[in-house]
């Protein structure tokens, strides 16, 4: 649960089970309230897949924030700042990456291609309350499945 509403993972739009492991602070955000990460299990079936990470209940516009191999989207409400973040660069290239993905009305997804061998996808959710102009890019770093801290 996230103060913008409840995580949920889909996979092909069947909502899947998963584990929310909690990440310490780093340096880079040692202010955000919570910092999570999301591991979702692919077994290859040579076939397309999309795997979401979103808040079914949101009702703001997402912002797109990416960078240095990271793609992510921040929901803003109120004095809350909620970012997802994923590993990688969304391309529809299958020659550059054995997956890709999209940003969502309401998160964010990987989208596995036919030759995407079996791996852990992560997902990166962290959000800060109060929001101050000094504070907001401390979700970004918060949301990066790569910087896993304790794992």
């Amino acid at each position: 649960m996230t103060p913008l509403g409840a995580i949920k993972l889909f996979v092909n739009d069947d909502e899947v089970g998963f584990t929310a492991v909690k990440l310490d602070l780093e340096l880079h955000c040692r202010d955000v309230s919570g910092r999570y990460l999301i591991q979702y299990e692919y077994k290859s079936d040579m076939k397309n897949q999309e795997i979401k990470c979103c808040i079914p209940s949101i009702d703001v516009k997402g912002d797109f924030e990416n960078g240095e191999r990271l793609e992510a989207i921040s929901f803003y409400r109120n004095e809350i700042k909620l970012t997802t973040g994923i590993e990688g660069e969304f391309t529809d290239d299958e020659n550059y990456t054995d997956y890709g993905g999209d940003y969502l009305s309401d998160g964010i997804q990987y989208v596995t291609y036919h030759n995407t061998p079996d791996r852990k996808f992560y997902f990166g959710v962290c959000w800060i309350q109060p929001l101050t102009e000094e504070n907001d890019i401390q979700t970004w770093f918060g949301a990066d499945p790569t910087l896993m801290g304790n794992l």
